[in-house]
């Protein structure tokens, strides 16, 4: 038992002196050494004092841009690391490694490798170029074929192309530097091929090629080729009359052949000289003696242009015929200016003004090579033969542009010149004209309008007049009707509702009359015999006579009845005076 304890006190304090001793830090790497190629980066250092318990940590730094740095990281044991899966956007990244000596939880002081791009224009000491691929050289048609493999499959698994976009551009120069020929290869290309012409035949046929990714550039390479290349087909004669017609839709370019035959084809280059210090060259190969070159113009907002046409038979060349330099920007040095067609335009009269509108040219000529690439809006003027010129803009949205005249006075015919342009590129001129009356004359309805509602008023008016007329006659009746029966219908009136007037009559009087002095009021009576008298006047002019009233009693009531009509109620007995 003390033994068991002995040994475990011992084991405790080996273990405490293990602890407690303190593991010395160790020496950083040397030399850290930055390989890139085509295929991929690796980083290299040097370490003296080399044992099973160091390990290595290397970081990788993104220093693209300054103010943000990524940082990426891995472990080895290793003195060398391929860091290609830690790099990030290598086609514009430049980077730089730190490798540190790590040993029981101690680090030693980092050491920097030399900053590394593969982008050649960003500030590198080291820059990581592609290796342009092995060339084949061949005789063909009396020039000489190069033929390489694309690089863009070769290396498309590399980290060099990761996430690629752009062709490949590559240029080949003869020894005697002074022809040099640039040619594009794309993506979907699994080789990339050209012919060079040389001036003079000799034994031996030797070129350089150089090209660029994007911003990775390549290696140059050489090759030579050793042999006659010449061919016994005789020279062509070169093409005629090489022209230009250019207009909204595009450009083609004609040229005249007098030898055409099926073994004849022509090599159309299109020089793009809007730099005139660097100029890019297309081109393409037809039999026809014509060919439409739109999709081989760039940036024809800006650039000016020329053409070369070579006859080519047997592989032999003749000698290239040009054009004349044009151009859709009018403000270039250009001997053609291609100018826009306007669309057509529609004229008409509107609230006493004259109603222009056409169809937006950006959007009937949108998929023109004129217009490619289009960021401006239409811009067009208005003039009319008075010499008042109107400006419009005509944005890109807009199906049709529209807008409208003011004409100092009224004529038969109305003209109007249109033109415009879209940014450096101008219109032709469009004239157009109108023929009729552009016053604006109120409509029908102005008039019709109110007369129907004045009439229709009247007629309500008047029917309602005729309705109330209807019902005050209908009331007025039946109140006559009920007041006849009120005078005359004795026999059905009750007592206590009708009550007769009855008139006391007065004792009678005697009335003394007398001869008037005054004769010519009685001349009319004297003159009439007695039947013609009345004969309440009969018996007159004799002396006295008593004249008794005619009233009886109830005479009042029979001669009153004949003026119910009139509501007259004062009896008409006579008075005394």
């Amino acid at each position: 038992m003390q033994i068991q304890i002995y040994v475990s006190v011992t084991v405790l304090i080996l273990i405490q002196k293990s602890v407690s001793k303190a593991v010395s830090r160790p020496s950083p790497p040397a030399s850290v050494s930055i390989q890139c190629d085509s295929y991929g980066v690796e980083v290299r250092w040097k370490y003296s004092d080399l044992d099973q318990d160091v390990q290595f940590q290397v970081k990788v730094i993104h220093d693209y841009n300054e103010r943000n740095s990524n940082i990426t990281q891995n472990l080895t044991q290793s003195l060398h690391l391929n860091i290609s899966s830690m790099l990030f956007y290598p086609a514009y990244n430049r980077y730089y490694v730190t490798v540190t000596a790590v040993r029981g939880g101690e680090e030693s002081e980092p050491t920097l490798s030399d900053i590394f791009s593969y982008n050649k224009y960003a500030t590198a000491k080291i820059k990581c170029y592609l290796d342009f691929p092995e060339v084949e050289l061949s005789p063909k048609d009396g020039k000489l074929h190069v033929q390489f493999t694309n690089p863009l499959q070769l290396y498309r698994n590399s980290p060099a192309l990761r996430g690629l976009t752009d062709n490949l551009e590559y240029c080949i120069e003869t020894e005697e530097g002074k022809n040099k020929t640039c040619e594009t290869c794309e993506m979907k290309q699994n080789t990339c091929e050209a012919s060079v012409v040389f001036s003079e035949y000799r034994g031996e046929y030797c070129v350089n090629l150089t090209g660029k990714i994007g911003q990775r550039f390549f290696n140059l390479r050489s090759s030579c080729f050793t042999g006659d290349i010449r061919n016994s087909v005789s020279r062509p004669s070169p093409p005629a009359s090489v022209s230009i017609q250019c207009d909204s839709y595009g450009v083609e370019v004609r040229w005249e052949y007098p030898d055409l035959d099926q073994d004849v084809q022509f090599q159309v280059k299109v020089i793009h000289d809007y730099n005139e210090r660097t100029s890019n060259i297309t081109q393409n190969l037809t039999q026809s003696r014509r060919l439409n070159i739109s999709n081989m113009l760039f940036n024809p907002e800006y650039n000016r242009y020329y053409v070369t046409v070579t006859a080519v038979r047997g592989g032999e060349e003749s000698e290239p015929t040009l054009s004349d330099i044009f151009s859709y920007n009018k403000y270039v040095p250009a001997k053609i200016k291609c100018y826009l067609d306007f669309p057509e335009v529609e004229l008409s009269p509107k609230d006493g003004k004259l109603h222009v509108q056409f169809t937006n040219p950006l959007q009937l000529y949108r998929n023109s090579p004129a217009l490619r690439g289009l960021t401006d809006n239409l811009k067009y003027f208005i003039e009319t033969e008075g010499k008042n010129k109107t400006s419009e803009t005509c944005e890109m949205k807009q199906n049709t542009c529209e807008t409208s005249i003011v004409f100092s006075e009224y004529r038969g015919e109305y003209c109007v010149n249109l033109t415009g342009k879209i940014g450096q590129r101008f219109f032709n001129l469009r004239s157009s004209c109108f023929t009729g009356d552009i016053r604006n004359y109120p409509p029908v309805t102005v008039y019709v309008y109110p007369v129907l509602g004045v009439v229709l008023t009247l007629l309500f008016i008047t029917g309602i007049i005729m309705l109330l007329v209807s019902m005050c006659n209908s009331e007025m009746k039946k109140k006559v009707h009920l007041m006849f029966q009120y005078f005359t219908d004795f026999s059905t009136q009750p007592a206590e509702e009708c009550r007769t007037l009855r008139v006391e009559p007065e004792a009678y009087s005697v009335v003394k009359i007398e001869q008037s002095e005054n004769t010519k009021e009685q001349d009319p009576f004297l003159e009439m015999s007695d039947d013609e008298l009345p004969s309440s006047t009969k018996g007159l002019g004799s002396g006295e006579l008593e004249v008794k009233s005619p009233y009886g009693p109830n005479d009042l009531v029979g001669s009153e009845q004949s003026n119910l009509s009139d509501f007259y109620d004062c009896p008409h007995a006579p008075g005394k005076e």
